[in-house]
């Protein structure tokens, strides 16, 4: 998995919705190093559990036992932490969004163009537009700028109903492996083609009906982020189950090497 968070960092700019004062790929890259890393002490204890077994060998198997029990300890804490940090991020978030949209999205002065990167790619991979809906836009800085400069945009593109729309095997393994090899690093949410950009822009509703997204942002990000915590979490307590299952069976095989050495 953390492999998988390396080769694909568009995640990144999700989770920095959600992350305040930190570039899109700070925060996966942590994720991923840990989850490789975490990924390795498995591996580690894993090898002592092998030699343990083969040789049959009390004070490995006793090592094996401890590292296992450290290991689970460890993986209890993450879930917890992780489900509490993520409440705590929700917590905040909609008031968080919404002020940054207003303020600092696509404005050149103070423009965070991390954000504005985020949000753009959230809007495009969800089919969404602003934090509650494409209404979210008027009166922003953005929304200002974009009336002094006479483009007259009401909605940035990624709003707009896209002729690159099919996203939902960006982050499959395929994608991933075939991008990897194929050196394909395009961002159409930096570069958005609109169906019919006239259309989009359409102040009446009607007019831009089926060429403008109309639902917000907000509860689609927060679905995806709860998804995968959830996911974490769920894999590690099904390590955790698995590992205790090993302690089980170590206790079972140091028990028949005692019994077999008395006899």
């Amino acid at each position: 998995m953390g492999a998988c968070l390396l080769l694909e960092p568009s995640k990144g700019h999700l989770l920095n919705l959600f992350v305040s004062n930190a570039a899109p790929h700070e925060t996966i890259n942590l994720i991923a190093c840990s989850l490789v890393g975490l990924g390795f002490t498995v591996l580690t204890v894993s090898f002592f559990g092998c030699r343990a077994a083969l040789y049959g060998n009390q004070c490995i198997l006793a090592t094996y036992v401890s590292m296992l029990v450290a290991l689970i300890i460890t993986e209890l804490i993450t879930a917890a932490v992780g489900g509490l940090m993520t409440f705590r991020v929700l917590s905040g978030l909609e008031e968080r969004l919404i002020n940054k949209l207003a303020e600092d999205y696509g404005h050149e002065p103070t423009s965070d163009i991390p954000f504005s990167h985020s949000l753009d790619f959230a809007q495009y991979k969800f089919n969404c537009c602003g934090i509650h809906g494409y209404g979210d836009y008027n009166g922003t800085a953005w929304w200002r700028d974009a009336q002094i400069s006479g483009n007259r945009r009401q909605v940035p593109l990624t709003c707009c109903v896209l002729k690159d729309t099919e996203v939902k095997n960006t982050g499959s393994p395929m994608s991933v492996v075939s991008r990897v090899f194929s050196k394909h690093n395009e961002k159409p949410w930096l570069n958005p083609k609109p169906m019919d950009e006239i259309a989009c822009q359409v102040e009446d509703e009607e007019g831009h009906d089926g060429y403008r997204h109309k639902e917000g942002c907000l509860s689609k990000v927060t679905s995806w982020l709860q998804c995968e915590s959830f996911t974490l979490v769920f894999l590690g307590m099904a390590m955790a189950g698995i590992q205790t299952f090993g302690i089980i069976t170590s206790a079972f095989l140091c028990r028949t090497i005692r019994d077999m050495q008395v006899n």
